[in-house]
């Protein structure tokens, strides 16, 4: 999903690099499934220029994951079209996409990676107690839960835990790009990439890398502006709806967006006015304004 934004925001293939990580586990060790992922914002074009690509449209980056992953599910026969309808009509979705996270140094680079590896629990949360049979969880007040501190019969903790237990060869981490095994290898034969390498890497791979503590990595970039990557957003989800939001159907010509109306008596106002003068737009049931 990501590889495709890129691609429709630089109008040409690009190459970037990702880690990502699938946890199953929320606090307490509740069921609750969601992606980590560490991404390039940007990457480099066949004459290994940089392309910075600034991760944003996360409201529309959301729409596309969420139609994306529910027609997967279509596609797998998990469920059914109806089905599938009903989900994307749901105003509250489940999904969401946060990016205020950065990795501006070695500190936070090393803590979000411990973060993605960790496991379901923190054995420092847990308490214990043979003679009950109960194990106590202690952990940060949670507006979901609202407590922070709770009991767990033992064969219920265990339940919980072997929940998150993958299946038998299921990696939960992969590197994508430039920073997948394969292609990290060669770095040394891309002079694009290892000039930007990090220090360390740079030490351990040339030698007397002369390349100063603050330096900047990414220095020469080619920006591109916010429209730009607004626009492929839209060209995207024109994909998974499989009609184009910017195009009028009629006459072909690019529509712009003037105003949102969400009052819901002001749009059953305009749709009676457009049934008077048979303008109704198309699959409008005139019997649903009543």
């Amino acid at each position: 999903m990501v590889q495709e934004f890129y691609h429709e925001v630089a109008g040409t293939p690009i190459q970037t690099g990702m880690v990502i990580a699938h946890q199953t586990f929320g606090d307490m060790m509740r069921f609750n499934p969601h992606y980590h992922a560490i991404i390039l914002e940007g990457g480099f074009d066949d004459e290994g220029t940089f392309v910075s690509i600034p991760f944003a449209g996360l409201h529309k980056m959301t729409q596309y994951f969420r139609r994306k992953i529910v027609w997967l599910f279509v596609e797998k026969k998990l469920i059914n079209e109806e089905f599938a309808q009903n989900l994307l009509s749901w105003k509250h979705s489940g999904f969401s996409i946060d990016n205020s996270v950065r990795m501006l140094d070695r500190k936070s680079r090393e803590s979000i990676g411990q973060y993605m590896a960790r496991p379901p629990l923190s054995l420092k949360k847990i308490t214990y107690e043979p003679f009950k049979g109960r194990v106590l969880f202690h952990t940060t007040y949670s507006d979901y839960f609202k407590e922070n501190l709770h009991m767990f019969n033992a064969l219920d903790f265990l339940a919980e835990l072997t929940q998150h237990i993958p299946p038998k060869g299921v990696q939960l981490i992969r590197r994508y790009g430039l920073y997948s095994s394969r292609i990290k290898g060669s770095w040394e034969d891309m002079s694009y990439v290892a000039e930007r390498a990090p220090i360390g890497w740079k030490a351990e791979h040339t030698e007397g890398s002369d390349a100063p503590a603050d330096f900047d990595p990414f220095s020469d970039a080619e920006a591109i502006d916010s429209q730009t990557y607004k626009r492929a957003w839209a060209r995207l989800l024109a994909k998974v709806y499989e009609v184009d939001p910017f195009v009028c159907p009629k006459c072909g010509s690019e529509m712009k967006v003037i105003t949102v109306i969400q009052e819901p008596d002001e749009i059953k106002r305009i749709l009676r006015h457009l049934v008077k003068v048979g303008r109704s737009p198309p699959g409008l049931d005139p019997a649903s304004l009543n």
